[in-house]
C-alpha cells in the first residue's frame, strides 16, 4: 500500500494530490495549505518515492505499469475509506497517472488538473534514458541534504522554504532504481489516450524550454476536440508552474476545483 499524507476538513469534498518523479507527498506543502481549508486534502507518495515501498526488479522490468497499479489501489483505497469520489491535481509524472486514470477508471474521477503532464514525445522519452548516468549522478550528489538544497535555492530562489524541503526530502528518498530506468510516463500515446477521457480534465502549461506539453502540446489537445478536456496557457512558466507563479495558477485553477466539488456534494 502506498504511503499518503491527510489534511483538511473530512466533511468537504475530497481532492489528491499526485506528485512528480523525485517529488514526494510532502512537497505539496504550500499548495496543501492553499486548499485545506476548504477541502480534504490526500498527498499521495507514490512506488519508490517518500514511504512507499520500494519497486522490486521485476517491477522495474515496467515501473510505470508498477506505479499506476499501486496508484489505482490507493485511490480505490482511499475513495471507499472516505466515501468520496476523488478531485485529482497531478504534476508531470503524477500528470500521466491521473491521464492514464481518466481514461481508463473514469468512475474514480471527478475531475482532474494535469500540471504540464508527462506526454512524451518519442524524443522526449529517448532523452530521458539518454540522460540516466547524469541523473543518477545528480542525484548521488544530492543525497547530502545540504547540496540538494543549496542547488534548489540557487536554481529556484522563488519558492517558498518549504515547497524547497519538501523537493529535498523526496530526492533523499527516492529509489534510484526507477531513475536508473528513465521511465516517467505511460506506453501509450497520450493522443490516443486523450480520446478516451469521458470525465472532466484540464491541461495546464507554459512556453519555456523546461516544458513538457508547451504551447505545441496545449494546441494539439484543443484541435481533438474532446468536449471533456480544456486546457490553460500560463506563460512564462517553467516545468513546475505551480511553484513558479502561485497566484496566478490558484486563480486559474481553483474555479475549476470548486466547480467540480459543487457538482458531487450535489450528488451526495
Amino acid at each position: 500500500m502506498l504511503s499518503y499524507l491527510v489534511a483538511g476538513n473530512p466533511a468537504r469534498p475530497l481532492i489528491i494530490l499526485v506528485h512528480g518523479v523525485e517529488d514526494c507527498a510532502i512537497s505539496w506543502a504550500d499548495y496543501i495549505d492553499h486548499l485545506k481549508s476548504r477541502y480534504l486534502v490526500v498527498s499521495i507518495d507514490h512506488k519508490g518515492h517518500g514511504f512507499s515501498p520500494r519497486f522490486t526488479d521485476q517491477e522495474l522490468e515496467d515501473p510505470f505499469e508498477a506505479s499506476f497499479s499501486a496508484f489505482v489501489d490507493a485511490v480505490q483505497f482511499i475513495e471507499k475509506t472516505f466515501g468520496k469520489k476523488a478531485i485529482f491535481v497531478g504534476h508531470s509524472m503524477g500528470g500521466a497517472l491521473v491521464t492514464k486514470l481518466a481514461a481508463r477508471y473514469p468512475e474514480l474521477v471527478a475531475g482532474a488538473v494535469v500540471e504540464d503532464p508527462a506526454w512524451l514525445s518519442k524524443t522526449y522519452r529517448q532523452n530521458y534514458v539518454t540522460n540516466i548516468p547524469t541523473a543518477l549522478s545528480q542525484l548521488e550528489s544530492w543525497q547530502d541534504p545540504m547540496v540538494a538544497y543549496s542547488w534548489g535555492r540557487k536554481r529556484r530562489p522563488w519558492w517558498p522554504g518549504d515547497t524547497m524541503i519538501g523537493w529535498v526530502f523526496g530526492k533523499l528518498r527516492v529509489d534510484s532504481g526507477l531513475i536508473g530506468t528513465g521511465v516517467v510516463s505511460f506506453k501509450e500515446n497520450w493522443q490516443d489516450l486523450m480520446q478516451e477521457i469521458t470525465v472532466p480534465l484540464v491541461v495546464v502549461s507554459s512556453d519555456q524550454e523546461s516544458d513538457i506539453v508547451g504551447k505545441s502540446g496545449l494546441a494539439q489537445t484543443d484541435a481533438l476536440a474532446n468536449r471533456n478536456v480544456e486546457t490553460v496557457f500560463i506563460p512564462g512558466c517553467e516545468h513546475t508552474l505551480r511553484r513558479n507563479k502561485p497566484q496566478e495558477f490558484n486563480r486559474l485553477i481553483d474555479p475549476y476545483l470548486m466547480k467540480w466539488a459543487t457538482a458531487e456534494e450535489n450528488r451526495s
